[in-house]
């Protein structure tokens, strides 16, 4: 798991100002919620007094207070409250929490979790413009939480060849030629168009079927992925002028577990009735491929290319762990052994940019990194 890059917490309409929501990314607690002019704010989730649950707490006039002991604190991460006090408001600096910088887009909540400075962050990815195009796309969301890895998880989503086998709706039958297409890379992940054959029509729900014809021989499918916010696009062409696409966000609760945040837009069948069907599509092919990987072993992905037999068709997923090494190699990679050991006995805090600037006086200590390493 990687600190310094943008994850999605939340949808939009999970945060609000009236209660506080509790996630888990990279392995830590994290809660969240609205200060007083809407703007999400993400602060590390346990207590620096005894542990409590802050998304158990309170919010209170712009203040969170935790469940357990009343402790208070502001949306900068400080306690400015310690009820049990003689002076409840003459706080010690060290009582404080970090807070992570926060966007709202494409109706999700984005956190970066870690310390670097603004001019220093990756943007998060334009990958999804048709989000703001209800004119000429109909929107669905989706999402759910897996017992599997995250890498794991995102590397299925850019594998070419595994649609011909595990998706009884879409998957073609294989065609080599496909897999050569060149693979561009790009500063923060890679794309890559490619022509394959198209899935029978009998492999189509009827509505499907009927749109696509019974002549369709080839799909256009187009595909590009981002290491920030560990995001793709897949933008399968069936025909002229018919076209969807699926807009995924990735993010590890822990090394084993992962979150799901998805749209799917389609320039067809543009009618509110249609949803629930593609829903259905959509989740029947989340659970095939869940079938499939949540029983992959290892659980984690190998530490070498070698250490598994990769083809040129797995020429996306070679990208993915390329970036993915490239930000480790910069010591940014969380120590999973290490971090295990550790949260036996503390509670520990992703890095913040406040505290890069002013290390000195935390209560919590922070997640063990793996040490900078060239890339091999």
């Amino acid at each position: 798991m990687l600190i310094n890059n943008w994850y999605v917490a939340a949808t939009a309409d999970e945060v609000s100002d009236e209660q506080p929501h509790g996630v888990i990314m990279l392995g830590v607690d994290f809660v969240l919620f609205r200060g007083a002019d809407g703007t999400p704010i993400c602060m590390a989730g346990v207590c620096g007094h005894r542990g409590g649950a802050l998304a158990d707490g309170k919010l209170n006039q712009g203040c969170i207070a935790c469940p357990y002991h009343g402790w208070e604190y502001a949306i900068d991460g400080r306690c400015v409250r310690i009820p049990a006090f003689e002076n409840p408001t003459q706080v010690p600096k060290r009582a404080r929490l970090d807070v992570y910088p926060t966007e709202e887009k494409y109706g999700w909540i984005w956190v970066f979790l870690g310390d670097l400075p603004a001019e220093q962050r990756p943007p998060i990815p334009d990958l999804f413009p048709e989000f703001h195009d209800d004119e000429n796309w109909r929107l669905v969301a989706y999402g759910l939480e897996a017992d599997v890895n995250w890498v794991r998880m995102e590397e299925n989503s850019l594998d070419t060849i595994h649609t011909s086998f595990v998706h009884k709706r879409f998957g073609g039958k294989v065609d080599p030629q496909s897999s050569k297409a060149p693979i561009e890379m790009t500063e923060w992940g890679a794309r890559v168009s490619r022509t394959k054959n198209a899935p029978e029509a009998k492999q189509k729900t009827a509505a499907m079927a009927k749109l696509v014809g019974t002549d369709r021989t080839r799909t256009q499918v187009s595909l590009e992925f981002s290491i920030v916010g560990v995001c793709h696009r897949i933008h399968p062409v069936f025909r002229p002028g018919m076209a969807q696409i699926q807009f995924t966000a990735r993010t590890p609760i822990d090394a084993y577990r992962t979150r799901l945040f998805g749209w799917q837009a389609r320039n067809y069948m543009l009618e509110s009735e249609h949803d629930a069907d593609r829903k259905v599509a959509i989740m029947e092919a989340l659970e095939e491929d869940l079938a499939i990987v949540t029983k992959v072993k290892p659980p984690l992905t190998p530490p070498r290319l070698p250490d598994e037999f990769l083809t040129e068709a797995d020429g996306m997923e070679v990208a993915f762990r390329k970036h993915m090494r490239r930000l480790a190699a910069k010591g940014w990679e969380i120590d999973l052994d290490a971090l295990e050991a550790e949260q036996r006995y503390r509670a520990l805090s992703i890095p913040s940019p406040r505290r890069r600037t002013d290390p000195k006086g935390w209560i919590q200590h922070t997640v063990p990194l793996k040490p900078a390493a060239e890339q091999e």
